[in-house]
């Protein structure tokens, strides 16, 4: 009985690992002077556009939400804007392996089986270019495993922009 509450106990704990397992990181350059973007527009030029449509779509909209949330207007690329917005996509096909038994603790033979899982880690990332400077000024780049739940795949993305765009350094905090 003891046994059984030890693995449960240890099998919560990697589920939550899994669940929360979506990694976050942003990187700027610190001597920019953010307060002089006030427009933004998508580019136009991006080979590396997320391919799943529904996601690009919920992807545009939580990243157009957060920058207006900054002050940002977003205006059309001919309108010569302060940032341009690339938001790139990728999936990666990984395989992660779970045990389950018991084996050689100490209570002499036992079973234990690994099966393999397929998963799909999916990447966005977020640059803003300083159109005037000619230089990408702020990158925001989120990883984490996809669902086979399209609703929990949106969620997702929204959470990834918005633990992004907490971290933009406009405007300031008190």
């Amino acid at each position: 009985m003891k046994m059984r509450f030890v693995l449960s106990v240890m099998l919560l704990c990697m589920a939550t690992t899994v669940a929360f397992g979506q990694q976050v990181s942003v990187n700027y350059n610190k001597s920019q002077d953010f307060s002089q973007f006030h427009t933004y527009a998508w580019g136009s030029n991006n080979a590396n556009q997320i391919r799943n449509s529904i996601l690009a779509q919920g992807a545009q909209q939580n990243i157009n939400s957060a920058l207006q949330s900054k002050g940002l207007r977003m205006v059309q690329e001919s309108e010569k804007p302060d940032l341009i917005v690339i938001a790139s996509g990728g999936l990666k096909q990984t395989t992660s392996y779970q045990a389950w038994g018991m084996r050689g603790i100490g209570f002499g033979g036992g079973m234990a089986t690994i099966t393999p899982q397929q998963n799909v880690e999916g990447t966005l990332i977020v640059d803003l270019y300083d159109v005037k400077g000619q230089s990408l000024v702020w990158r925001g780049i989120a990883q984490n495993t996809l669902s086979n739940n399209g609703n929990k795949n949106t969620q997702m993305v929204e959470k990834a922009v918005n633990k992004m765009f907490k971290k933009y350094p406009w405007p300031p905090k008190n």
